[in-house]
């Protein structure tokens, strides 16, 4: 196993929950604006879409999403990007497995749907307002989407955010990352084994631990921006980086440069 000793930073909470982004400002004279999608495995990078997946190993759906694709799509410029973080990766014979790229409205309704179900079965209602609030600590509201500039528009509904896991590239079998994709609970935070590694309850040559560490170097190295709620997910260039970028950085850009794309699926757009 390898030892990779640069750790990820511990972030409270309180730094990034509860700050919101709708009023983040769209440049759409940034020429990255009508960047097109492209799709990843023509690319070289590995994609497996977990929503689409049909034989029932993708919990808690255990089934697939309506609207969900099994092709992944995301903006030109971050297939640069990723390939140069697969590069560094490669030195660790390990490389990243995108689960999550662009995320269509269609899909976005149907995650709504399980989620708004679920409240309902696991709360006993069918109170509106009792529905949406569960629903909304797991996904956003396709509700609040509207057209023509996109506001309300879920990040992977820009092709700029990306889930991803870490694979061997000899036997492609996944690496321990300590909890799965669309998990609950504290061990999801990007810092969780930071925090157990800082306080003695685990080695630094922790599978889980490494695995997060090195995916969180390559892709920041890169220029993305890591949640620091859920270690898969990370940004670059939508609303939701830039809320990132006032957070954590000294000298932001003012304004996104990708807002809602619509599906390429049914636009014809080319490899």
């Amino acid at each position: 196993m390898f030892n990779f000793k640069k750790p990820i930073p511990i972030i409270e909470r309180s730094t990034y929950e509860g700050i919101g982004h709708g009023d983040i400002p769209l440049d759409k004279t940034d020429p990255r604006f009508s960047e097109p999608l492209v799709r990843l495995e023509p690319a070289g990078i590995a994609f497996t879409s977990y929503h689409a997946i049909t034989d029932g190993s993708n919990p808690p759906f255990c089934t697939p999403i309506e609207g969900s694709s099994k092709e992944g799509w995301l903006r030109q410029s971050l297939i640069g990007m990723i390939l140069n973080a697969n590069l560094f990766l490669k030195t660790y014979n390990v490389e990243i497995v995108i689960i999550e790229a662009y995320r269509s409205m269609e899909c976005q309704w149907g995650l709504w749907s399980y989620y708004y179900e679920r409240g309902s079965k696991e709360l006993n209602t069918k109170d509106d307002k009792v529905c949406t609030t569960y629903a909304l600590r797991y996904v956003r509201d396709p509700r609040l989407f509207v057209l023509p500039d996109g506001g309300g528009a879920p990040a992977h509904a820009t092709g700029s955010s990306i889930d991803v896991l870490l694979r061997d590239l000899d036997s492609k079998v996944l690496l321990n990352m300590g909890s799965g994709f669309e998990q609950e609970g504290e061990d999801t935070k990007a810092d969780f084994y930071e925090q157990l590694f800082r306080n003695g309850e685990i080695e630094e040559d922790d599978e889980r631990l490494q695995g997060r560490r090195l995916v969180h170097h390559a892709l920041t190295a890169e220029g993305f921006h890591a949640n620091p709620g859920v270690f898969w997910h990370y940004d670059w260039g939508n609303r939701h980086y830039i809320k990132y970028q006032h957070i954590f950085s000294e000298n932001p850009p003012t304004a996104a440069w990708y807002g809602y794309i619509s599906n390429p699926e049914t636009l014809g757009a080319s490899d």
